[in-house]
């Protein structure tokens, strides 16, 4: 599938648009077009801040007017934080993100629209999209364009993303056994017993429950486990050194 666009208007800030190219690379968005830019082009900020991402400078195209710069689109959503007198479908970006998803997988070409840093994008560009996209914020709405571009990016990518939700990494071992646990856990009884830790004696039950409680939340992989018994060796072992002295 074709990945949507990403229309950047009257951009006034060069570092704005290097960013924005960036989080594009990042999520794998590479269709970069530009209207009326109120900066010199090219531009020495935006390859700074482009880092890695100067393929899509490069191919960036340029119109002066959105008429211009939509027409080979057929679907077009434009982020903005305000209120309009344009009724359309106002969507999340996750919500954007599917419809422009299902959109490309039939083959459609769709584009994401975003305004200046000073105005945003005005009714008359807005008129001529298919709906809104409003990210939610919490007291203050305005977000930076290299930032509303990542996030709209992220969104895009995660809609088909099929990484699961919680792993373990890889080098750092699987999951420990219950055996691998029962045995750390023993393991520590009885040398928390033998340091006269687990007092007094009424208490032993729940203390032990307590602090298998916690060792478990933390999710050990094997490694781990065999990590902290190597531990408990190692000090158990000083302790007995310190005596003999």
């Amino acid at each position: 599938m074709t990945p949507p666009a990403v229309i950047l208007s009257h951009t006034q800030m060069g570092e704005n648009v290097g960013s924005a190219a960036r989080a594009m690379k990042n999520f794998g968005l590479s269709e970069l077009i530009l209207i009326a830019p109120m900066m010199e082009w090219p531009n020495d900020r935006a390859q700074i801040l482009a880092s890695g991402s100067a393929d899509i400078l490069a191919n960036a195209r340029i119109y002066q007017t959105a008429e211009e710069a939509l027409a080979p689109f057929q679907l077009v959503l434009a982020t903005t934080a305000r209120d309009r007198d344009v009724v359309k479908q106002v969507h999340t970006p996750a919500a954007a993100a599917a419809r422009l998803r299902q959109a490309a997988n039939d083959g459609i070409r769709t584009a994401l629209l975003f305004g200046g840093e000073r105005a945003g994008l005005g009714n008359d560009e807005l008129s001529i999209c298919d709906g809104v996209i409003t990210i939610p914020t919490s007291e203050f709405s305005s977000l930076n364009l290299g930032q509303a571009v990542l996030l709209l990016g992220y969104e895009w990518l995660k809609a088909a993303d099929t990484t699961q939700a919680v792993r373990v990494r890889s080098h750092l071992g699987v999951p420990a056994t219950r055996a691998e646990l029962v045995g750390l856990f023993e393991h520590l009884e009885r040398e928390l017993d033998a340091a006269h830790y687990l007092f007094p004696p009424e208490k032993r039950e729940t203390m032990v429950r307590n602090i298998r409680a916690m060792i478990l939340r933390s999710g050990l992989t094997d490694q781990q486990a065999r990590t902290i018994r190597g531990m408990i060796v190692a000090l158990v072992r000083n302790k007995y050194r310190g005596h003999q002295t």
